[in-house]
C-alpha cells in the first residue's frame, strides 16, 4: 500500500473509533430497567405489584442510544389473612341439645323418659354443633327397657275404695327400724299430730326406698298372702286425677278387696283431705314402678340384721322368688327367709311377671343388689 493509501485509512479508522465512544455515552441515560413491582402483601388478600416502569430512551449526539428494557411487571402479590378471611367463626362448637333424663319423675301423671334433645350445630363459622345425647327409658341406674307400662293380669279394680293412712295408725315399731315399721319391711318416720280428721294436715311420713316418695298404700289383706304384692306399684284414678303410689303394708282391716289405705300426700292430690277422708268408685291397676333417680337398683334390708331374713325393696315388680348360696327363699310376714345367711352372695330373683335377674347380696343392711327388673310389662 503506497503512503497516501495508509494515511486516508488512518484517518477513516480514527474517525470512526470516535463515534463508536460518542454512542456509548449517549447509551448510559436510558440504561435503567423498570424496577419490577414488589409483591404486596395485601390486608385480607393482597393487590398484585405495579406494572414496572421502562427505562427512559436515551438520546445522544452521535448516535441514536437502545431504549431500556421494557420491567418486568412484579408478580401478584400473595393474599394475606386478612381480618376475618379465614379466621374460624366466633363460639367453634355449637352447644348442643339438653340431657334427657331418663326414665320418669315422681308424680303426676306416668310416661316414659324422654331422651335428650339434639343439639342444632353452628353452620358455617364455628364449626358442627354437637347433639346432646338423650338417656332414655331406665333413666340413670339398673332398671332396662321403655318406661312405665300397665302390668296386664294384675290386681285392678272399676269399683275400689279409698281411705287415708299414716305409719301411726299401726304404730307399728322395731325388727331393726329406727322407729316405724311395715308389714313389707320400710323403716318409716313420722313428724307432726293428728288433729282429729280422717285426713289430717298436720302429719308428714317419710319412708325410703320407693320411687314414688311419699306416695304409698296399704293393700288389703284378703289376697296379699305373706307379703305377694310388697313393692308393687298402682296407678290409682278417681274423679279425673291420677297418681301412682308404692304398696309398702298390708291392711288388715280394709272391708274390701277393691280398697286401698293411702298416705295423706298421695290422697290429697285426689282431693281426699280434712273430714272427706273416703271415697268409693276409685279405679286402680297395677303397674311398673317408675325407676328413677340415683339409684335404681334393688335394695337389701335386712330383718332383724341378719341376713337370714331379706325384704327386697326399690323394684320395679315385687318378687316371685329368691335364690341364694343354693337355697330357694320362702317368703312369710313380708321378708324372704333363706334358712341361712346369704351377705356377699348371689341372688337370683324372678318377679311376678317372669323376668330373671342376678345379683349380689350386699354384707350389709340396706345396700344395693346391684340389679333391677326390666320395666317390660307382658
Amino acid at each position: 500500500m503506497s503512503n497516501r493509501s495508509s494515511l486516508t485509512f488512518a484517518v477513516f479508522s480514527s474517525a470512526l473509533l470516535f463515534a463508536a465512544c460518542v454512542a456509548d455515552l449517549g447509551d448510559a441515560p436510558g440504561s435503567n430497567h423498570g424496577a419490577g413491582g414488589a409483591n404486596a402483601s395485601g390486608e385480607g388478600g393482597a393487590t398484585a405489584g405495579n406494572k414496572g416502569t421502562g427505562g427512559t430512551t436515551g438520546s445522544s449526539t452521535g448516535g441514536t442510544g437502545s431504549g431500556g428494557a421494557q420491567g418486568t411487571a412484579g408478580n401478584v402479590g400473595t393474599g394475606g389473612n386478612g381480618a376475618g378471611g379465614s379466621t374460624q367463626g366466633m363460639g367453634g362448637r355449637a352447644t348442643g341439645g339438653t340431657l334427657g333424663t331418663g326414665g320418669r319423675g315422681t308424680g303426676g301423671t306416668p310416661g316414659a323418659g324422654v331422651g335428650g334433645v339434639t343439639g342444632t350445630g353452628g353452620s358455617g363459622m364455628g364449626g358442627r354443633g354437637t347433639g346432646g345425647a338423650g338417656v332414655g327409658g331406665s333413666g340413670m341406674g339398673g332398671a332396662q327397657g321403655g318406661g312405665m307400662c300397665n302390668w296386664n293380669g294384675g290386681p285392678n279394680t272399676t269399683g275400689g275404695q279409698l281411705t287415708c293412712y299414716w305409719l301411726g295408725q299401726p304404730n307399728v315399731k322395731g325388727g331393726g327400724c329406727p322407729a316405724f315399721k311395715t308389714f313389707c319391711g320400710y323403716c318409716g318416720s313420722e313428724t307432726g299430730s293428728n288433729n282429729g280428721q280422717f285426713c289430717p294436715s298436720g302429719i308428714v311420713d317419710t319412708v325410703p326406698n320407693t320411687f314414688t316418695g311419699n306416695f304409698f298404700a296399704a293393700f288389703p289383706i284378703g289376697t296379699f298372702g305373706q307379703g305377694t304384692f310388697c313393692g308393687m306399684c298402682v296407678q290409682i284414678t278417681f274423679q279425673g286425677k291420677s297418681v301412682i303410689a308404692t304398696v309398702i303394708d298390708e291392711c288388715a282391716t280394709c272391708p274390701e278387696s277393691g280398697h286401698l289405705d293411702l298416705s295423706l300426700p298421695a290422697a290429697a292430690a285426689l282431693g281426699l283431705t280434712g273430714n272427706n277422708g273416703t271415697a268409693t268408685g276409685v279405679s286402680w291397676h297395677a303397674v311398673s314402678c317408675p325407676a328413677s333417680g340415683s339409684n335404681t337398683n334393688i335394695v337389701a334390708f335386712f330383718n332383724a340384721g341378719s341376713s337370714q331374713q331379706i325384704y327386697f325393696q326399690n323394684v320395679v315388680f315385687p318378687v316371685a322368688k329368691a335364690v341364694a348360696g343354693g337355697r330357694t327363699a320362702s317368703q312369710a310376714f313380708g321378708f324372704w327367709d333363706f334358712g341361712t345367711t346369704v351377705g356377699g352372695q348371689q341372688v337370683t330373683l324372678t318377679d311376678t311377671l317372669g323376668h330373671v335377674i342376678t345379683g349380689t347380696i350386699p354384707t350389709s343392711s340396706g345396700g344395693s343388689i346391684n340389679a333391677q327388673f326390666p320395666m317390660v310389662c307382658q
